[in-house]
Parts: C-alpha cells; structure tokens; sequence
C-alpha cells in the first residue's frame, strides 16, 4: 500500500485538506518545512472545528509549548493542545512556531529522527471564544494517533492526523 502523503506535492505556503474517516474527519497537511506543517495545523483545526475560520482574528498572542516523542506524537500533542486552548476559551488562528528542540535543546533538523523528545516554542495568535461571532460545525473530542504520519524530502514537509468528533 502506497503513502497517501506521497500524492501531495508540498505547496509554497502552508495549506490543509480534509478528508472524511470513518465518524471521524481527517486532515492533509502541507509546507515548505515541518514548522510550517504545524502551523497548517493550527489553521486547518480552527477552518474544522468553525467552518468559518476568517471569524477568528489575530488579537492576542500566547505563549505555547508542547512536547511530543517524536514528529508525529508532538503534532497529535499540538492538536490536543489546540482543542484544550478552545476549551479554555481562546481560538487560536495561527502559530508562530519560534523553535522546535531536540531533548539536549539543539534545534531540530528535519530527518533528525527519534534522538528524543521534542520540544514546540511557538505564539499562539488567535481571540477569545465568542459564541455570536464563531460557530461551532464540527464538535471535538480529541486528535488521535491513528494514521498519524510526517513525511519530509526535497519537496517540503507533509503529514496526517485524524480527528475524533
């Protein structure tokens, strides 16, 4: 069985598709680098859980640090992280990943592989939860490891991750 991720050249800017899963919905992500993937997963994870991501404006910043045991565990980390920041009462629009670090704290290179924990330093940019301005079409309950795949060469960064709604 072929990649999925193989069919999805790496654009200029970072993009996302969805796709449907059985109860679940999942998510194409694509950029030039594997910081970029994850900020696609900031925009792709507010465009799902809204449907109308342009109602979320860039007021505020927050500071944001997750940790993952490796590229895919720290971005299903990133999602978990997003929904609770929502729970909370604050829609992040965007992320301004500042620095991705290895365990020892030396910036990640991609294909560095499993040298140890990794370490995401970003600003989450994005306003507070208000429900007369920012529907609600897909509830969430979680980001799963099922099918959690990253996927970096020549051509840019892509991966995938499946919602639990």
């Amino acid at each position: 069985m072929s990649d999925p991720l193989e069919s999805y050249p790496a654009p200029m800017a970072p993009t996302h598709t969805f796709f449907d899963h059985t109860g679940d919905y999942g998510v194409d992500l694509r950029g030039e680098s594997y910081e970029e993937v994850l900020d696609a997963l900031a925009r792709a994870f507010v465009d799902l859980l809204t449907g109308a991501p342009e109602t979320v404006v860039e007021a505020e910043s927050r500071p944001l640090e997750v940790r993952g045991l490796d590229e895919e565990d720290l971005l299903v980390a990133l999602g978990n992280e997003l929904l609770f920041r929502f729970e909370m009462g604050f829609l992040v629009a965007r992320l301004e990943v500042l620095a991705v670090l290895q365990e020892d704290g030396a910036e990640s290179e991609p294909g560095d592989g499993p040298a140890g924990e990794l370490t995401l330093e970003a600003e989450a940019w994005g306003e507070a939860f208000d429900p007369e301005r920012h529907p609600i079409a897909r509830p969430m309950k979680a980001v799963t490891h099922h099918q959690a795949s990253v996927v970096e060469d020549a051509t840019g960064a892509r991966a995938r991750l499946v919602f639990d709604l």
